[in-house]
């Protein structure tokens, strides 16, 4: 008895595991939408292309922060508006620290894939932060 409650368990498990995948895949951003199309396209074989497509993605995930931020800002009372500027410039800061570090000698070795990593690790940087900013400013994720 007890291996046939293991197997039950483990597969419910798997089920859970798949449905809640399932559900994420469901829940894609246009802009990841998008982004995917490009990778799929011939454009996204090559690593020019790829890092093309990560580009594009990135210019619409900036659009995107400054929509959400402009409208969060307008919900916040002073106080809280003068706590989100500070953070939104840490978290500036941030980005440009990363940017640097990625930018740095040690990528020269790395190859041309590593330019497209990259690229699309920039993208999930903004992207995190649009999805923490939709989600103080009260809309559904995405």
């Amino acid at each position: 008895m007890p291996l046939r409650l293991f197997l039950t368990f483990a597969f419910l498990c798997l089920l859970f595991h798949a449905s809640v995948r399932t559900a994420a895949a469901q829940a894609k951003d246009p802009i990841d939408t998008a982004l995917n199309a490009c990778l799929d396209s011939p454009t996204g074989y090559s690593t020019v292309g790829q890092t093309g497509c990560a580009a594009k993605a990135a210019r619409a995930w900036e659009s995107e922060l400054n929509k959400v931020y402009g409208k969060l800002m307008r919900q916040l009372d002073p106080a809280s508006q003068a706590l989100l500027r500070a953070s939104q410039r840490q978290w500036l800061a941030f980005r440009e620290a990363e940017r640097k570090f990625q930018a740095g000698p040690w990528t020269r070795d790395k190859g041309t894939l590593m330019g497209v990593t990259i690229a699309l690790k920039n993208v999930d940087i903004v992207r995190s932060r649009v999805l923490t900013l939709r989600h103080y400013a009260g809309e559904n994720p995405k």
